[in-house]
């Protein structure tokens, strides 16, 4: 007997059905002649948290960590079916947190028989199939297992000690995760950095208009207000002046399927919705089989789906199928069928976010035309760039070509430095997000999705939440609170330490580290920054 294990009981049914175990034995198992499958939520096995098992011992860097049942009449039910399995399989869309959460459930049924894993992207009946058949196996599955374990473990060490610190200097106990803490970190850097901006303008730049209304506005910026008045003195308004016009085509992906990062944004721009809830949308949507999972950081989608998305959109001239690195079993988030049931408001406003993005990224042209136009008065350029669409696209030509202005009016305005950087919450949660993965694409550890040490969106929330960070309309900054969490953070690069960490435990799954040396390094790199800043810890 096969025995298939799944995190929540929507997915156990359209499992069971899908496979054709269809008797349900006990609440959440269903039976066939060849297959059971059996519904464990996540909560089945908890982690014993390490305030109950330091007994005040501060700071407090354990090498183990306990695990207790916490659903006893389940356990009693999963324990002869364990017992008489040939296989187990896992079945689920989560990456090394969940893949640890099996790990943990068979080390403690005693499972000696073959492990699994089923990846479900999709809960339709087709792809369920389609998972069993090519369920995998292996050493890598371990591997990843052990990567959600020391992610786990690190989680536990951080919040445990961070508190325990902040208690013992005179701050609230806050139960900080490490993705909160470098979500906070950014804000702090960033509201420090608009906090010294002055709001004095840094020069002078000329804007002229031409054509009767089109605006365009000097490439340089003057610093003195003289010198900018001497340059637009010299522009011959009324006057015709020569210009270039350049048509560029080009076939880059314009627009891009949604991620979990995306849709957060996407959703929080349109639709109000903070990212947390965001994803408890999506995930409900993604259990009813309306959408796929929303766990993934993949914006392309694979060949194989090109059918399924022709049978929504017939014509997909804007997207090149086969050019991008998706896979059936990681790939960007879409609809899988039409809505076929009552959804609460926020669910169906969601879905059909999903839905019209889908639509705009197949239906957009497969190329772009795009037009710049610039002329030079003296030593001072003007240049505009816009889209070409329409009947224009069709009959715009590419090249450069020589035209002509008018110049209707000049003058001369007050400018800032331009602004790298963005406060906007949608903007923080991209550039914390960025810097994650980029550390990781760096690394290459190419780790399966892993919603616990992946979604910056939420741990945004969550400060947010907490009262560590505010929102003033769509910027964010550091609360009073948060600003003195901050300041005993300011300057000790803890971020940093915290992302090298995780990346080193990402790259167990390549093989090339241990979980005993990730967790020993992390202790002694987080005791050292617990002493930083509590100079007093473990007198």
């Amino acid at each position: 007997m096969i025995l298939i294990i799944c995190e929540n009981i929507l997915a156990t049914k359209t499992v069971a059905l899908s496979l054709g175990a269809n008797t349900e034995a006990a609440n959440g198992i269903y039976t066939s002649d060849t297959v059971t499958v059996a519904n464990i939520p996540p909560r089945f096995i908890r982690q014993t948290p390490l305030c109950e098992l330091a007994e005040g011992e501060y700071p407090f860097m354990p090498d183990k960590f306990r695990m207790s049942v916490t659903m006893k009449e389940l356990e009693r039910q999963l324990k002869p079916l364990f017992r008489e399995a040939g296989e187990v399989v896992f079945a689920s869309d989560g990456g090394a947190d969940a893949q640890a959460r099996f790990f943990n459930i068979c080390r403690h049924f005693r499972v000696g028989c073959p492990r699994s894993r089923m990846w479900l992207t999709r809960l339709s009946y087709g792809a369920i199939r389609g998972a069993f058949h090519f369920r995998e196996s292996g050493r890598h599955l371990h591997r990843l297992a052990q990567t959600g374990l020391v992610s786990k473990g690190m989680d536990l060490m951080f919040t445990y000690n961070i508190n325990q610190t902040f208690l013992h200097i005179g701050l609230p106990e806050y139960d900080l995760t490490r993705q909160e803490a470098i979500a906070l970190d950014y804000v702090g850097d960033l509201t420090g950095r608009f906090d010294s901006f002055n709001g004095i303008p840094d020069g002078h730049s000329i804007r002229v208009n031409v054509n009767g209304g089109e605006g365009f506005e000097s490439e340089a910026v003057w610093e003195a207000e003289e010198d900018a008045l001497a340059v637009a003195d010299e522009i011959p308004v009324g006057k015709t002046v020569s210009a270039t016009l350049t048509v560029d085509e080009t076939d880059r992906f314009n627009l891009h399927f949604h991620t979990l990062l995306t849709l957060q944004m996407d959703a929080f721009n349109n639709l109000g919705f903070m990212p947390a809830q965001t994803l408890r949308l999506a995930q409900s949507l993604y259990d009813k089989g309306l959408i796929s999972s929303p766990l993934t950081r993949c914006s392309h989608l694979p060949e194989k789906l090109r059918g399924h998305i022709q049978t929504v959109f017939p014509d997909t001239p804007g997207y090149r199928w086969g050019e991008n690195d998706a896979t059936i079993n990681h790939h960007a988030i879409i609809t899988l069928r039409a809505i076929d049931q009552d959804l609460p408001e926020k669910e169906n406003q969601l879905y059909w976010l999903i839905f019209n993005r889908m639509k705009a990224v197949v239906e957009q042209q497969p190329t772009r035309k795009y037009a710049t136009l610039e002329f030079k008065i003296g030593e001072a350029v003007f240049y505009r760039q816009w889209e070409l669409t329409g009947e224009a696209y069709e009959v715009t030509e590419t090249g450069s070509f020589q035209t002509g202005v008018t110049i209707a009016d000049a003058a001369v305005y007050p400018c800032d430095a331009p602004v790298a950087e963005s406060n906007a919450f949608t903007d923080v949660m991209c550039a914390v997000t960025s810097k994650a993965e980029y550390v990781d694409e760096m690394m290459h550890t190419n780790v399966p999705y892993t919603l616990e040490t992946g979604d910056y969106g939420s741990a945004l929330d969550s400060l947010v939440r907490k009262g560590l960070v505010t929102l003033d309309g769509d910027d964010v900054y550091l609360s009073p609170e948060g600003q003195y969490v901050y300041d005993e953070f300011a300057g000790r690069e803890f971020a940093e330490m915290v992302l090298t960490w995780q990346f080193e435990a990402n790259d167990l799954y390549e093989g090339d580290q241990t979980g005993r040396s990730v967790i020993e390094g992390f202790s002694s790199s987080l005791l050292c920054m617990v002493e930083t800043i509590d100079p007093e810890a473990g007198e």
